[in-house]
């Protein structure tokens, strides 16, 4: 007699993710401060990619689901189409939809973090140069102007 096979959905526990991710944050970057508001990671940062560069203050905000956001807190950079920011929150556009989707089976301490110093790094080169260097998906979204 054939019978129907169910398979049992797997249910993601969001809260243990964003707990394993804060102690692996911990574990690996001394300078980071993480905490917990109303189930969200947040942690914050510096970086100062070199002694003459400035020094950049963000935030990492992941609440376990969907893609962490970056945010500079501190200096502010005003979005423009050449750096790779959101205009909608100016926070750092990382990685391409078409290179990765995120999930939970991403760390933040083996991509976002190392990810956003290379950002800065990249962003101290484009306002020396003006172009930005590192390989990209150009994804305008200023309307030009006639």
């Amino acid at each position: 007699m054939g019978g129907i096979n169910f398979q049992r959905t797997k249910k993601i526990n969001y809260a243990a993710v964003i707990a394993i991710e804060k102690s692996l944050l911990q574990k690996h970057f001394n300078f980071l401060k993480c905490e917990f508001k109303k189930g969200i990671l947040y942690c914050y940062g510096k970086y100062q990619p070199t002694k003459e560069c400035q020094t950049y203050t963000y935030r990492i905000k992941y609440n376990g689901m969907n893609s962490p956001t970056v945010t500079v807190l501190n200096p502010k950079i005003e979005y423009n189409d050449d750096i790779h920011m959101f205009p909608k929150d100016n926070s750092l556009c990382l990685y391409h939809k078409t290179d990765l989707i995120w999930n939970s089976s991403y760390h933040l301490y083996s991509t976002i973090v190392p990810w956003t110093h290379e950002w800065f790094v990249f962003y101290e080169m484009y306002k020396l140069y003006g172009v930005w260097l590192h390989p990209e998906v150009k994804h305008n979204v200023t309307k030009q102007k006639d």
